[in-house]
């Protein structure tokens, strides 16, 4: 049995990633998602792509998991590996999306293609208007992709995501991404295209 046969599906998907795409990670174990965010971004820095980490963690902590996985320090000292941290806004839907909005011009400002991206802008995504500005930022994403300069993997831990209609938010997020990669606790979990 050769290493790769070992591998689970997600990261046997990420380790095949070619050309541009706007995946969807959904989640239920955040250690195993880092793992896949990860590994995307490291395989980005190896084909020479600057790797852009989204979080709403502390930004100290999530370089040193970046260093623990064992991708060097020297992709952070460089600037060819940055860690962004975005704060939680609490308000109406307008007042949600007017920061969202700033945090996006702010990151695509500083972006230098090819890049790879992982994270998302919305931190709270367990409330209506939380999750209805995430998705209206999801959906102008997708349907202007072409126009950016690499990959971007959006991140869910599912037990975050508004209850009452999860299911149909879900689907929506399905719908604005080209490939939809699910992991699981036991370290397993699928991939699929939405093509």
């Amino acid at each position: 049995m050769s290493v790769y046969d070992t591998l689970s599906v997600p990261l046997r998907y990420v380790d095949s990633i070619e050309k541009k795409q706007h995946i969807l990670l959904v989640y239920d174990d955040i250690e195993y998602a880092q793992m896949v965010e990860f590994r995307f971004l490291k395989n980005g820095l190896a084909n020479r792509e600057n790797g852009l980490y989204v979080t709403h963690e502390d930004s100290g902590s999530v370089v040193l998991k970046f260093l623990n996985y064992g991708i060097p320090i020297q992709y952070f000292n460089n600037g060819k590996l940055k860690v962004i941290q975005l704060h939680n806004v609490c308000g109406t839907a307008e007042q949600i999306s007017d920061k969202s909005k700033k945090d996006v011009e702010m990151i695509l400002a500083n972006l230098v293609p090819p890049y790879r991206i992982t994270g998302r802008i919305v931190p709270d995504v367990s409330t209506l208007d939380g999750i209805s500005v995430q998705l209206d930022l999801e959906d102008r994403t997708h349907s202007c992709f072409e126009d950016f300069g690499g990959s971007i993997m959006c991140t869910y831990d599912i037990s975050k995501i508004e209850k009452t209609k999860r299911k149909a938010w879900l689907e929506k997020l399905r719908q604005t991404h080209h490939v939809v990669i699910h992991t699981t606790q036991s370290g397993e979990g699928s991939v699929v295209s939405t093509l």
